[in-house]
């Protein structure tokens, strides 16, 4: 952890408590484990080491039901949906250290299954966040017009600010 401030983020021009409101106070942050998922992080500890705040990440596990899924082994899907979420918690981890940790407000981590965008969202709304923080991928245009962009559909359906963080 570096001892700047985000990048853009003046903590002089930040309002504190009532002067717009309230400051942010519960953080979600999307990780993919990419670079640009661990720089959005680090941005919100950033922010949090000036505005005090709970942390929530997130990582949602790409999971979109098919019509084979139904015809697969019920208990095996079960086993193979733990094994991923467990892994996926013990990767969340240590990406706070334990310095972070004594000065967060509280960290939780957050591990669900689905549609990146679509959950991402959900939790946002289900934790009250005050702000979700995700990173950017960039990508060409012709790859986001096929695909898509988790981070934009974040922006676009997203009851709470959204602070997007580039990957350059």
């Amino acid at each position: 952890m570096s001892d700047t401030t985000p990048p853009e983020f003046d903590a002089e021009d930040t309002p504190v408590g009532d002067e717009v409101g309230h400051s942010p106070r519960v953080v979600l942050v999307a990780i993919d484990f990419s670079d640009p998922s661990r720089k959005a992080l680090h941005w919100a500890l950033e922010l949090a080491r000036v505005v005090p705040c709970h942390l929530h990440t997130v990582h949602v596990v790409d999971k979109r039901w098919r019509l084979s899924d139904l015809r697969a082994d019920i208990d095996a899907l079960r086993a193979e949906m733990v094994d991923v979420h467990d892994a996926a918690a013990a990767e969340l981890a240590p990406l706070v250290d334990a310095d972070a940790r004594r000065w967060l407000g509280s960290l939780h981590e957050h591990v669900t299954v689905g549609d990146p965008a679509g959950e991402i969202i959900a939790l946002g709304k289900e934790i009250s966040a005050d702000m979700i923080v995700v990173g950017s991928h960039g990508g060409d245009a012709l790859e986001r017009l096929l695909v898509g962009s988790v981070a934009r559909k974040v922006v676009r359906d997203a009851s709470c600010p959204v602070v997007v963080v580039k990957s350059a």
